[in-house]
Protein backbone atom coordinates (compact mmCIF):
# COMPACT_ATOMS: atom_id res chain seq x y z
CA UNK A 1 0.00 0.00 0.00
CA UNK A 2 1.41 3.38 -0.83
CA UNK A 3 0.85 6.34 1.32
CA UNK A 4 0.12 9.65 -0.30
CA UNK A 5 -0.04 13.52 0.83
CA UNK A 6 -1.07 16.43 -0.49
CA UNK A 7 1.18 18.29 2.14
CA UNK A 8 4.56 18.64 0.42
CA UNK A 9 7.31 16.47 1.94
CA UNK A 10 9.96 18.58 3.54
CA UNK A 11 13.41 16.49 3.21
CA UNK A 12 15.54 18.51 5.65
CA UNK A 13 15.61 17.75 9.30
CA UNK A 14 13.10 19.76 11.44
CA UNK A 15 15.28 22.63 13.50
CA UNK A 16 16.97 21.60 16.58
CA UNK A 17 17.00 24.19 19.45
CA UNK A 18 19.71 26.08 20.74
CA UNK A 19 19.40 25.45 24.17
CA UNK A 20 21.89 23.36 24.43
CA UNK A 21 24.63 24.19 21.04
CA UNK A 22 24.64 27.49 22.54
CA UNK A 23 26.23 26.54 25.99
CA UNK A 24 30.13 26.83 25.32
CA UNK A 25 31.31 23.29 24.46
CA UNK A 26 34.20 22.15 27.34
CA UNK A 27 37.78 23.25 26.96
CA UNK A 28 38.89 20.18 28.44
CA UNK A 29 36.84 17.32 26.93
CA UNK A 30 37.51 19.54 23.48
CA UNK A 31 41.51 18.67 24.12
CA UNK A 32 40.51 15.26 24.71
CA UNK A 33 39.25 14.60 21.30
CA UNK A 34 42.16 16.30 19.25
CA UNK A 35 44.54 14.22 20.95
CA UNK A 36 42.14 10.81 20.37
CA UNK A 37 42.01 12.50 17.09
CA UNK A 38 45.68 12.31 16.51
CA UNK A 39 46.64 9.25 18.01
CA UNK A 40 44.00 7.28 15.54
CA UNK A 41 46.13 8.85 12.85
CA UNK A 42 49.18 7.09 14.55
CA UNK A 43 50.57 10.19 15.55
CA UNK A 44 52.99 10.07 18.96
CA UNK A 45 51.28 12.79 21.64
CA UNK A 46 51.43 13.00 25.00
CA UNK A 47 48.30 14.58 26.99
CA UNK A 48 49.06 16.17 29.93
CA UNK A 49 45.19 17.82 29.48
CA UNK A 50 43.48 14.68 30.86
CA UNK A 51 44.35 11.22 30.82
CA UNK A 52 43.75 7.88 32.80
CA UNK A 53 44.18 7.87 36.65
CA UNK A 54 47.51 5.92 37.56
CA UNK A 55 47.76 3.97 39.71
CA UNK A 56 44.56 2.28 38.55
CA UNK A 57 41.54 1.50 41.31
CA UNK A 58 42.25 -2.02 42.94
CA UNK A 59 38.23 -2.68 43.36
CA UNK A 60 38.58 -2.93 39.33
CA UNK A 61 41.31 -5.14 38.71
CA UNK A 62 39.49 -8.79 39.57
CA UNK A 63 36.38 -9.63 38.20
CA UNK A 64 33.29 -7.42 40.03
CA UNK A 65 30.70 -9.82 41.99
CA UNK A 66 27.43 -8.17 41.65
CA UNK A 67 24.71 -10.12 42.50
CA UNK A 68 21.52 -10.67 39.63
CA UNK A 69 19.14 -9.23 42.03
CA UNK A 70 20.50 -5.75 42.14
CA UNK A 71 20.46 -5.69 37.88
CA UNK A 72 17.34 -3.69 38.75
CA UNK A 73 16.63 0.47 39.17
CA UNK A 74 17.01 1.24 42.44
CA UNK A 75 16.54 4.27 44.51
CA UNK A 76 17.46 7.57 43.09
CA UNK A 77 18.87 9.02 46.03
CA UNK A 78 21.58 6.23 46.09
CA UNK A 79 21.65 2.72 47.80
CA UNK A 80 21.23 2.68 51.55
CA UNK A 81 24.22 0.59 52.03
CA UNK A 82 26.20 3.65 50.40
CA UNK A 83 24.38 6.36 51.74
CA UNK A 84 25.01 5.06 55.05
CA UNK A 85 28.91 4.77 54.58
CA UNK A 86 28.58 8.05 52.90
CA UNK A 87 27.49 9.73 56.01
CA UNK A 88 30.18 7.96 57.94
CA UNK A 89 32.78 9.46 56.06
CA UNK A 90 31.40 12.85 55.60
CA UNK A 91 31.21 12.82 59.83
CA UNK A 92 34.94 12.05 60.10
CA UNK A 93 36.34 14.21 57.10
CA UNK A 94 33.65 17.49 58.09
CA UNK A 95 32.61 16.75 61.76
CA UNK A 96 29.07 16.95 60.34
CA UNK A 97 26.33 15.08 61.04
CA UNK A 98 24.03 14.35 57.92
CA UNK A 99 21.19 11.86 57.91
CA UNK A 100 22.16 9.48 55.24
CA UNK A 101 18.26 8.22 54.54
CA UNK A 102 17.20 12.00 53.36
CA UNK A 103 20.38 14.41 53.42
CA UNK A 104 22.83 12.76 51.06
CA UNK A 105 22.16 12.01 47.01
CA UNK A 106 24.12 10.00 44.85
CA UNK A 107 24.63 11.17 41.74
CA UNK A 108 26.43 10.22 38.15
CA UNK A 109 29.61 11.86 39.12
CA UNK A 110 29.99 14.93 41.18
CA UNK A 111 29.85 17.07 37.72
CA UNK A 112 25.78 15.91 37.10
CA UNK A 113 25.32 17.06 40.79
CA UNK A 114 25.89 20.67 39.96
CA UNK A 115 22.71 21.35 37.41
CA UNK A 116 20.18 19.81 39.67
CA UNK A 117 21.08 22.36 42.84
CA UNK A 118 21.01 25.02 40.62
CA UNK A 119 17.70 23.92 39.21
CA UNK A 120 16.49 23.75 42.66
CA UNK A 121 17.73 26.99 44.39
CA UNK A 122 17.68 29.47 41.11
CA UNK A 123 14.67 30.84 39.35
CA UNK A 124 15.15 32.11 35.70
CA UNK A 125 16.85 35.34 35.25
CA UNK A 126 18.62 35.05 39.39
CA UNK A 127 22.48 35.40 39.55
CA UNK A 128 25.21 32.63 40.68
CA UNK A 129 28.58 33.81 41.30
CA UNK A 130 30.91 31.69 40.09
CA UNK A 131 35.02 32.53 40.67
CA UNK A 132 37.02 33.19 37.52
CA UNK A 133 38.84 31.13 36.77
CA UNK A 134 36.94 28.50 37.91
CA UNK A 135 36.34 24.50 36.00
CA UNK A 136 34.70 24.60 32.92
CA UNK A 137 31.42 23.42 34.03
CA UNK A 138 30.21 25.95 36.20
CA UNK A 139 28.79 28.61 34.25
CA UNK A 140 27.66 26.80 31.44
CA UNK A 141 24.99 24.67 34.28
CA UNK A 142 23.86 28.00 35.63
CA UNK A 143 22.98 29.25 31.68
CA UNK A 144 21.71 25.63 31.36
CA UNK A 145 19.31 26.01 34.78
CA UNK A 146 18.41 29.80 33.34
CA UNK A 147 20.40 31.74 35.63
CA UNK A 148 23.13 34.34 35.03
CA UNK A 149 26.41 33.36 35.79
CA UNK A 150 28.47 36.62 37.18
CA UNK A 151 31.83 35.59 36.99
CA UNK A 152 34.23 37.23 40.48
CA UNK A 153 38.05 37.76 40.17
CA UNK A 154 40.31 35.90 41.89
CA UNK A 155 43.06 38.15 43.36
CA UNK A 156 46.66 37.28 42.82
CA UNK A 157 48.75 37.86 45.17
CA UNK A 158 51.48 35.37 44.93
CA UNK A 159 48.80 33.03 43.91
CA UNK A 160 45.16 33.26 43.47
CA UNK A 161 42.91 34.29 46.18
CA UNK A 162 39.41 33.97 47.24
CA UNK A 163 38.65 37.79 47.81
CA UNK A 164 35.63 38.37 49.67
CA UNK A 165 35.17 42.13 48.75
CA UNK A 166 35.08 40.89 45.09
CA UNK A 167 32.52 38.72 45.93
CA UNK A 168 30.34 41.19 48.07
CA UNK A 169 31.02 43.70 45.21
CA UNK A 170 29.04 41.68 42.80
CA UNK A 171 25.78 40.68 45.10
CA UNK A 172 22.62 42.35 43.75
CA UNK A 173 19.29 41.88 44.68
CA UNK A 174 19.14 38.82 42.01
CA UNK A 175 22.22 36.89 43.32
CA UNK A 176 20.97 33.24 44.64
CA UNK A 177 24.14 31.09 45.59
CA UNK A 178 27.87 31.25 44.97
CA UNK A 179 30.13 28.62 43.83
CA UNK A 180 32.99 27.46 45.46
CA UNK A 181 35.62 24.90 44.70
CA UNK A 182 38.53 23.86 47.12
CA UNK A 183 41.50 22.77 46.58
CA UNK A 184 40.77 24.65 43.33
CA UNK A 185 40.74 23.57 40.09
CA UNK A 186 42.14 24.92 37.66
CA UNK A 187 44.95 26.75 40.29
CA UNK A 188 45.91 24.20 42.50
CA UNK A 189 45.37 27.07 45.71
CA UNK A 190 43.86 25.49 49.30
CA UNK A 191 41.52 28.16 50.68
CA UNK A 192 42.51 28.87 53.74
CA UNK A 193 40.14 29.10 56.81
CA UNK A 194 40.38 33.43 56.89
CA UNK A 195 39.27 32.91 53.43
CA UNK A 196 36.28 30.64 53.63
CA UNK A 197 35.04 32.58 56.74
CA UNK A 198 34.72 35.64 55.03
CA UNK A 199 33.20 34.34 51.47
CA UNK A 200 30.75 32.86 54.28
CA UNK A 201 30.26 36.04 55.71
CA UNK A 202 29.00 36.94 52.29
CA UNK A 203 26.47 34.39 51.95
CA UNK A 204 25.04 34.70 55.64
CA UNK A 205 24.57 38.69 55.09
CA UNK A 206 22.54 37.96 51.41
CA UNK A 207 21.23 35.09 51.96
CA UNK A 208 22.80 33.16 49.75
CA UNK A 209 22.97 28.96 49.11
CA UNK A 210 26.80 27.92 48.88
CA UNK A 211 27.85 25.05 46.25
CA UNK A 212 30.63 23.93 47.59
CA UNK A 213 32.80 21.63 45.10
CA UNK A 214 35.46 19.41 47.06
CA UNK A 215 36.37 16.63 44.77
CA UNK A 216 39.80 17.01 45.26
CA UNK A 217 39.56 16.94 48.97
CA UNK A 218 41.87 14.09 49.60
CA UNK A 219 44.85 16.02 47.70
CA UNK A 220 46.16 18.42 49.91
CA UNK A 221 49.96 19.26 50.18
CA UNK A 222 52.63 21.05 52.43
CA UNK A 223 50.45 21.13 55.43
CA UNK A 224 47.42 23.07 54.04
CA UNK A 225 44.39 21.42 55.58
CA UNK A 226 41.19 21.22 53.57
CA UNK A 227 38.32 22.86 55.65
CA UNK A 228 34.86 22.55 54.10
CA UNK A 229 32.69 25.72 54.25
CA UNK A 230 29.99 23.47 55.27
CA UNK A 231 31.74 23.52 58.71
CA UNK A 232 31.58 26.73 59.07
CA UNK A 233 28.99 28.81 61.86
CA UNK A 234 25.75 29.27 59.77
CA UNK A 235 26.83 27.23 56.65
CA UNK A 236 25.84 23.72 57.46
CA UNK A 237 22.08 24.38 56.12
CA UNK A 238 22.83 26.83 53.59
CA UNK A 239 25.60 24.47 52.06
CA UNK A 240 25.65 21.70 49.25
CA UNK A 241 28.56 19.66 49.25
CA UNK A 242 29.74 18.29 46.37
CA UNK A 243 32.20 15.37 46.25
CA UNK A 244 33.33 12.59 43.97
CA UNK A 245 35.14 8.96 43.77
CA UNK A 246 36.28 9.76 40.24
CA UNK A 247 39.60 12.31 42.11
CA UNK A 248 39.79 10.85 45.57
CA UNK A 249 39.73 7.28 44.48
CA UNK A 250 41.31 7.15 40.42
CA UNK A 251 37.61 5.97 39.55
CA UNK A 252 36.75 8.90 37.25
CA UNK A 253 34.87 5.74 34.84
CA UNK A 254 32.68 4.42 37.70
CA UNK A 255 30.93 8.39 37.67
CA UNK A 256 30.02 8.19 41.22
CA UNK A 257 29.80 10.97 43.39
CA UNK A 258 27.28 12.77 46.07
CA UNK A 259 26.02 15.26 47.62
CA UNK A 260 25.23 16.63 51.07
CA UNK A 261 22.60 19.49 51.70
CA UNK A 262 19.65 19.83 53.66
CA UNK A 263 16.57 17.65 53.57
CA UNK A 264 14.39 20.21 51.37
CA UNK A 265 16.80 20.81 48.88
CA UNK A 266 17.96 16.79 48.54
CA UNK A 267 14.55 16.24 47.86
CA UNK A 268 14.50 18.25 44.69
CA UNK A 269 17.82 16.80 43.06
CA UNK A 270 16.30 12.89 43.83
CA UNK A 271 13.62 14.67 41.82
CA UNK A 272 15.39 15.69 39.17
CA UNK A 273 17.20 11.86 39.68
CA UNK A 274 13.66 10.33 39.22
CA UNK A 275 13.16 11.91 35.54
CA UNK A 276 16.42 11.95 34.14
CA UNK A 277 19.00 9.07 35.09
CA UNK A 278 16.74 7.27 37.19
CA UNK A 279 19.25 6.16 39.58
CA UNK A 280 23.16 5.63 39.11
CA UNK A 281 24.47 2.22 38.07
CA UNK A 282 23.52 -0.26 41.45
CA UNK A 283 26.83 -1.73 39.93
CA UNK A 284 29.34 1.21 40.33
CA UNK A 285 27.62 1.98 43.40
CA UNK A 286 28.98 -1.56 44.69
CA UNK A 287 32.23 -0.67 43.52
CA UNK A 288 32.10 2.87 45.50
CA UNK A 289 31.48 1.18 48.69
CA UNK A 290 34.22 -1.28 48.23
CA UNK A 291 36.32 1.79 47.44
CA UNK A 292 35.12 3.40 50.77
CA UNK A 293 35.91 0.67 53.08
CA UNK A 294 39.58 1.17 51.93
CA UNK A 295 39.49 4.40 52.05
CA UNK A 296 42.11 5.16 54.61
CA UNK A 297 45.06 2.82 52.78
CA UNK A 298 44.03 3.77 50.13
CA UNK A 299 44.11 7.87 49.89
CA UNK A 300 47.27 7.71 51.83
CA UNK A 301 48.75 6.02 48.74
CA UNK A 302 47.18 8.24 46.14
CA UNK A 303 48.43 11.32 47.96
CA UNK A 304 51.62 10.33 48.48
CA UNK A 305 51.43 9.57 44.55
CA UNK A 306 50.21 12.91 43.71
CA UNK A 307 53.32 14.46 45.81
CA UNK A 308 55.59 12.55 44.26
CA UNK A 309 53.86 13.84 40.11
CA UNK A 310 53.85 17.05 41.26
CA UNK A 311 57.24 17.62 42.92
CA UNK A 312 58.76 16.12 39.54
CA UNK A 313 56.58 18.30 37.55
CA UNK A 314 57.56 21.45 39.56
CA UNK A 315 61.01 20.65 39.06
CA UNK A 316 61.11 20.12 35.53
CA UNK A 317 58.73 22.58 35.21
CA UNK A 318 61.39 25.62 36.60
CA UNK A 319 63.76 24.31 34.05
CA UNK A 320 61.72 25.46 31.01
CA UNK A 321 62.79 29.36 29.69
CA UNK A 322 59.60 31.64 30.12
CA UNK A 323 57.90 29.92 32.17
CA UNK A 324 56.33 30.67 36.27
CA UNK A 325 54.04 29.02 38.24
CA UNK A 326 53.06 29.01 42.25
CA UNK A 327 53.57 25.65 43.51
CA UNK A 328 50.33 23.52 43.74
CA UNK A 329 48.83 23.52 47.55
CA UNK A 330 46.08 20.62 46.53
CA UNK A 331 44.69 18.37 43.35
CA UNK A 332 47.05 17.31 40.60
CA UNK A 333 46.97 19.95 38.11
CA UNK A 334 50.11 22.54 38.10
CA UNK A 335 48.67 26.51 36.39
CA UNK A 336 51.44 27.91 34.88
CA UNK A 337 51.62 31.48 33.73
CA UNK A 338 52.85 31.41 30.29
CA UNK A 339 52.86 35.20 29.60
CA UNK A 340 56.51 35.89 29.01
CA UNK A 341 56.07 33.79 25.18
CA UNK A 342 53.97 36.69 24.30
CA UNK A 343 51.18 35.26 22.78
CA UNK A 344 47.73 34.02 23.90
CA UNK A 345 46.99 30.73 26.17
CA UNK A 346 44.94 29.13 23.21
CA UNK A 347 47.94 30.11 20.54
CA UNK A 348 50.87 28.37 22.73
CA UNK A 349 48.92 25.36 23.79
CA UNK A 350 48.54 24.89 19.53
CA UNK A 351 52.10 26.28 18.84
CA UNK A 352 53.15 23.20 21.80
CA UNK A 353 50.54 20.60 19.84
CA UNK A 354 51.64 21.10 17.04
CA UNK A 355 55.93 21.49 17.56
CA UNK A 356 56.25 18.92 20.79
CA UNK A 357 53.27 17.11 20.27
CA UNK A 358 51.93 17.50 23.86
CA UNK A 359 48.70 18.17 24.67
CA UNK A 360 47.95 21.01 27.71
CA UNK A 361 44.74 22.82 28.50
CA UNK A 362 44.59 26.79 27.90
CA UNK A 363 43.55 28.69 30.88
CA UNK A 364 41.30 30.39 29.06
CA UNK A 365 39.01 27.45 29.20
CA UNK A 366 38.62 28.59 32.89
CA UNK A 367 37.56 31.80 32.13
CA UNK A 368 38.93 35.26 31.27
CA UNK A 369 40.97 35.08 34.27
CA UNK A 370 42.95 32.05 32.77
CA UNK A 371 44.24 34.12 30.31
CA UNK A 372 48.10 34.09 30.16
CA UNK A 373 48.38 30.30 31.93
CA UNK A 374 47.66 26.95 30.87
CA UNK A 375 46.99 24.05 33.03
CA UNK A 376 49.12 20.77 33.04
CA UNK A 377 47.50 17.70 34.76
CA UNK A 378 49.25 15.43 36.37
CA UNK A 379 47.25 12.47 37.16
CA UNK A 380 49.08 9.97 34.45
CA UNK A 381 51.72 8.04 34.67
CA UNK A 382 54.64 9.45 36.09
CA UNK A 383 56.59 8.70 32.99
CA UNK A 384 54.71 10.19 30.78
CA UNK A 385 54.58 13.50 32.89
CA UNK A 386 58.47 13.51 31.95
CA UNK A 387 58.43 12.99 28.88
CA UNK A 388 56.17 15.43 27.83
CA UNK A 389 57.98 17.94 30.08
CA UNK A 390 61.17 17.10 28.24
CA UNK A 391 59.74 18.00 25.14
CA UNK A 392 57.89 21.09 26.47
CA UNK A 393 61.48 22.22 27.59
CA UNK A 394 62.84 21.02 24.20
CA UNK A 395 60.51 23.12 22.28
CA UNK A 396 60.80 26.43 24.51
CA UNK A 397 64.59 26.31 24.99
Amino acid sequence: MTLTSTTAVIAASPPVGGRLLDLPPSGTMAIGAVVRGLRSEGVNVISLGGGMAEPDAPWLRDPIQFPADRNVGSDPAGEADLRAALAAKLGRDLGLAYDPATEIVVTTGGKQAVLPILLSVIEPGDEVLVLDPCWVTYAPAVQLAGGVARCVPMRYDGGFRLDADALAARVTSKTRAMILNSPHNPTGRVFTTEELVAASSVACANNLWVLSDESFEKFVFDGHRHLSIAALDGMRDRTAVIQSFSKGFALPGARVGYLAAPEPLCRSVTRFNEHVTTCVSPLMQSVALAALKDEAEWSDLLLAHYREKRDVAHEALARVPGLRFTPAEGGFYAFVDITAHGISSKEFTARLLETARVAVTAGTAFGDGGEGYVRINLVGPISDIQEGLRRMHEALA
